[in-house]
């Protein structure tokens, strides 16, 4: 009985079926980049093969043809995956070489001020690597380094010390190795003299003219609006200080930054309304022609420029996947802005980009434009009628409205992808976005709009003016925000798991209409408690693969020991542990003939020792310099040399357990101990 129920539910449900390919497609994206070894082509191409047979062959419908279907999408988004990682196949060196001497081109560089310029280099001719070269390096520059020199499309040689690419900073962490290995870059490093340019390169590339359009505004327009412009214009934002984006990302409205949906819709629509209106201010066109379809076509090709100049990321290949549908609808006069445009949009990037199934950007872009058009979708009926005979001030009413129920319904949508990766919770995002997101739209937008048709002119000064005025008030704003109190809520991150339960959570009560929507609230439970129970159980200490980084949570703080550096991995580690706060350990108090001595919260007592003597015993032991001497007898955990070699982070837990960062990523391409 009950099981025919909720088949009659389903079926009542069948024109939402579409929606959850995606789900499916992503679960298959996902399953690929969780494992711990490497599946030959076969092997991942096999299984979506055969059910595409299978399904074409019995062209079966029902049950069984809904079956087939849904185990397609799966297998197809693993399939999909293992065929992009054979398309990038960029080598990952395996440990550390140099100083090298090498030589690339520069394809991207960030200025970062107040730390190290970095830059991308391809084209590379690396001496002294054992192997072949990977098709990308990153490497970091002397403060010191000209910007030119290392301008996208200059040619340079430098010296360098390479090393693999850093993996999670702990045990569950986001892998950012592989995010790099997946943008073809399969080292990092730093130089360790200045670079010198040699002839050739390719200063006429996009990189390049992109770059060369974020310096003009940078040197146009006073700090820090000028590097926020060529954010907001040309994706490049290695020139934003960090002191700005710490503060709109307190304040909640660090999405302004990165170019998305809200951007290029905009720079379309501005684009639309103003054409239309030149359009029809001329009767002898605007009566026998469809400007309005003009119109699109003309915001098409824009949003289309758009994307490209900002440098095709995820989020600005949704927002461009999902703006073209909408203005190719409007050129065949069709409805577009529903939840299966949201659902092909994403469908095209997990087959596209399967990894960035697992990135920050794609959950959050998608999360809230989700919630926003299933809000959409509810309240269009009534919303023809509030309009209808309404005069203007019922008009600026419901445009507030939308704004701020749009506010809420995108920063709920998002929470869990910010606390899941970032370990934040802005508790005034809803606030600040009422007001940052109508400047952006009335002001920003249209006056970078105005500069870029300006600009070849001469004449995108008063342009510029406005522009930087439009983000002095947002900044203004963040800044004020970011200093109430608890602006930015620290939280501990909650794993893959507890997040990916949220989704389903989240999808379950936008995507189905009838009774199926109470399956949110077990998955909601489940979500919570597997956070809370993360949470609850922080683990006992950490310690960095070379030992120079050992840190351990005491009470509301991350305790770190001398030296703690890396400074990064420890800011990283406190991040994910909802411990922004960091104590440091004094020297001359802590450390006693070369071992420093920490009790941790359960009581229990860590020593990290150095040098070559014999340590003191306590309940766990870190040798980082040395191997356990051989007349050390100690029944405590002991962490030396050998076991922390290449072991990435080592997390202990309460009951003594030792977890590997490095074990955990396994053997895939874009881990050092790949094959």
């Amino acid at each position: 009985m009950a099981v025919s129920s909720v088949a009659r539910l389903l079926l009542a449900e069948r024109e939402r079926w579409f929606l959850w390919l995606p789900f499916l497609v992503g679960a298959g994206d996902a399953a690929y980049l969780a494992l711990a070894w490497e599946p030959s082509l076969a092997a991942a191409l096999a299984p979506a093969v055969l059910l595409l047979c299978l399904l074409v062959a019995t062209r079966a419908g029902g049950a069984l043809g809904i079956g087939l279907i849904a185990a397609l999408a799966l297998t197809g988004g693993f399939a999909a995956a293992k065929l992009r990682a054979v398309a990038v196949g960029t080598p990952v060196i395996a440990e550390r070489n140099g100083p090298v001497e090498l030589q690339g081109t520069v394809v991207e560089r960030e200025a970062r001020p107040d730390q190290r310029p970095r830059a991308v280099l391809e084209d590379l001719a690396i001496g002294g690597l054992a192997g072949p070269p990977p098709r990308r390096i990153r490497l970091s520059f002397d403060p010191s380094v000209a910007l030119e020199a290392i301008a996208p499309g200059a040619r340079i040689s430098v010296s360098a010390v390479l090393l693999p690419p850093p993996g999670p900073a702990l045990p569950g962490a986001p892998d950012h190795g592989r995010a790099m290995w997946f943008d073809g870059i399969g080292a990092v490093g730093y130089a360790d003299a200045a670079p010198v340019r040699l002839e050739g390169g390719a200063p006429d590339s996009l990189a390049a003219w992109r770059q060369r359009v974020a310096d003009g505004l940078v040197a146009a327009m006073p700090a820090p609006e000028g590097a926020i412009a060529a954010a907001l214009t040309v994706g490049l934002r290695g020139a934003v200080p960090a002191a700005v984006e710490d503060r709109w990302r307190a304040a909640g409205i660090s999405h302004i930054l990165s170019i998305s949906g809200l951007h290029i819709g905009l720079a379309a629509g501005i684009v639309i309304f103003s054409l239309r209106f030149l359009l029809a201010a001329v009767p002898g066109i605007s009566l026998r022609h469809p400007v309005k379809k003009w119109a699109a076509a003309v915001a098409l090709l824009s949003a289309a420029a758009y994307t490209v100049v900002a440098g095709l990321d995820v989020p600005a290949q949704r927002s461009f996947i999902m703006t073209a549908i909408v203005l190719l609808a409007v050129l065949v006069d069709r409805l577009a802005v529903t939840l299966r445009l949201v659902a092909i949009a994403a469908l095209a990037i997990l087959l596209i980009e399967p990894e960035s199934i697992l990135s920050p950007g794609f959950g959050m872009s998608f999360a809230s434009v989700a919630v926003l058009v299933a809000g959409y979708e509810r309240v269009r009926p009534r919303l023809a009628g509030w309009r209808a005979g309404g005069g203007w001030l019922r008009r600026v009413l419901l445009a507030l409205g939308g704004i701020f129920a749009s506010s809420l319904l995108a920063t709920l949508a998002t929470a869990p992808f910010a606390i899941a990766h970032f370990g934040r919770l802005s508790l005034y995002g809803l606030a600040a976005n009422l007001v940052a997101v109508p400047i952006t739209g009335f002001v920003i937008m249209p006056a970078a709009v105005a500069a870029a048709v300006l600009a070849p002119l001469g004449a995108e000064g008063p342009a510029l003016a406005a522009l930087g005025l439009g983000i002095g008030w947002v900044d203004d704003l963040a800044a004020a925000i970011a200093a109430w109190p608890g602006a930015a809520l620290a939280v501990p991150a909650m794993g893959q798991g507890a997040l990916a339960l949220f989704v389903l959570a989240g999808a379950s009560l936008l995507l189905w209409r009838h009774w199926l929507r109470l399956t949110a609230l077990p998955f909601a439970l489940a979500a919570i408690l597997a956070w809370w129970y993360r949470a609850e159980a922080p683990p006992l200490f950490l310690v960095h693969e070379d030992g120079k980084a050992v840190a351990a949570p005491v009470g509301e703080r991350l305790v770190v020991l001398p030296p703690g550096t890396p400074r990064f991995m420890v800011e990283q580690w406190g991040e994910f542990l909802g411990l922004p706060e960091t104590e440091a350990l004094d020297r001359r108090q802590a450390c006693r003939a070369k071992a420093c001595r920490l009790t941790l919260a359960d009581g229990r007592e860590l020593v990290v020792a150095g040098g070559s003597a014999v340590p003191p015993c306590a309940d766990f032991v870190v040798l980082p310099a040395a191997a356990r001497p051989p007349d050390f007898a100690c029944s405590g955990l002991v962490l030396d040399r050998p076991r922390l070699a290449g072991a990435g982070t080592l997390s202990v837990g309460v009951d003594g357990s030792v977890t590997s960062t490095t074990a955990g990523r396994g053997q895939r391409p874009w881990t050092a101990a790949y094959e």
